[in-house]
């Protein structure tokens, strides 16, 4: 069935493809934008006939939007919006609190990260803010929600390009030593590989009862927070360089519109092809299998592990 598909392939295209899958099904989208990827996808899920389509984001003011242009075009799908900020872990306690009243079972989970290069700073739970707000957040509202999400369901988190060549990093100081030698890429790159361990952990945990894959939609245009300026781009990839690491993956592909990066994030979600894999997704039909990362970790280390572990599901 993935031979159907190229990368032109739309998000419409997919919802199309497995009808049985969208038809009357709920879904939460955590990390809605507007005119974002978040929004593409939650289009072509109501165009492909989904029943409820429950969204997350800070305010509902600045995605009326989204909500206004779903409504307008598909009448008969439900839009609920609950508030969850990324940069408070109290928030998603209460997003997914507020979720499971709702009394539904979510056939599908996408999230999407929320910052991308930012400076550094501090969350006010005391976290590295692409840490918290691309990974801990939905590590936390997933850990939550597990008990509502239906048998066979699906959960998808939005990455970056995966390189099996590269090193594992540190799990000693995901502060950076308070700041001290931050580069605000490198902190982006940490979240992106944490999604990655913690979707295969959720693969092999909620083996035959929930599918978890990550995603990455390619080069597109989206609205993550960024502040990233060429010139550190450039530093950081000369400091790539000269530790013998490949340029990142993602700066080699073709920019890829919106619906087309939609599509990959959609196979993830529906394709039946893909039950029973671990599996990070590129550009769509591309399948890697998650390596085997030996992460050698020191006392403090551990340490740092059971800190956003453990006491975020306090």
């Amino acid at each position: 069935m993935s031979n159907t598909f190229d990368d032109k392939t739309q998000g419409a295209d997919v919802t199309k493809m497995f009808p049985e899958r969208v038809k009357q099904k709920t879904f939460l989208i955590a990390g809605l934008k507007r005119g974002d990827l978040a929004a593409t996808t939650a289009d072509a899920l109501a165009h492909g006939g989904a029943k409820t389509i429950i969204y997350t984001g800070r305010s509902k003011s600045e995605l009326q939007p989204v909500i206004d242009h779903v409504n307008r075009k598909y009448k008969t799908v439900e839009m609920i919006f609950v508030t969850a900020d990324p940069g408070s872990l109290g928030s998603f306690r209460e997003a997914a609190h507020t979720i499971k009243t709702l009394g539904v079972s979510i056939d599908g989970f996408i999230g999407f990260p929320d910052v991308m290069a930012v400076p550094w700073e501090l969350t006010a739970d005391g976290v590295e803010s692409h840490f918290q707000k691309n990974y801990l957040c939905y590590f936390l509202l997933l850990n939550l929600l597990c008990d509502v999400m239906g048998h066979r369901s699906r959960v998808v988190l939005v990455t970056s390009s995966l390189r099996n060549e590269a090193p594992a990093p540190s799990w000693d100081d995901l502060e950076f030593e308070n700041g001290e030698n931050y580069h605000s890429l490198d902190g982006y790159s940490q979240s992106m590989l944490a999604i990655i361990l913690f979707i295969k952990s959720i693969a092999k945990k909620y083996r035959g009862s929930i599918a978890a894959f990550s995603a990455n939609p390619g080069n597109t245009k989206t609205n993550v927070q960024t502040y990233v300026a060429w010139d550190e781009i450039k530093s950081w990839l000369q400091r790539k360089k000269e530790a013998g690491e490949d340029i990142p993956v993602l700066l080699q592909q073709a920019p890829k519109s919106l619906a087309q990066g939609s599509a990959t994030v959609l196979r993830g979600l529906l394709d039946p092809e893909l039950e029973g894999y671990q599996a990070n997704l590129e550009s769509f039909w591309i399948i890697v299998r998650y390596p085997s990362y030996r992460i050698s970790t020191s006392q403090r280390g551990n340490k740092v592990q059971r800190r956003y572990g453990n006491e975020a599901m306090i």
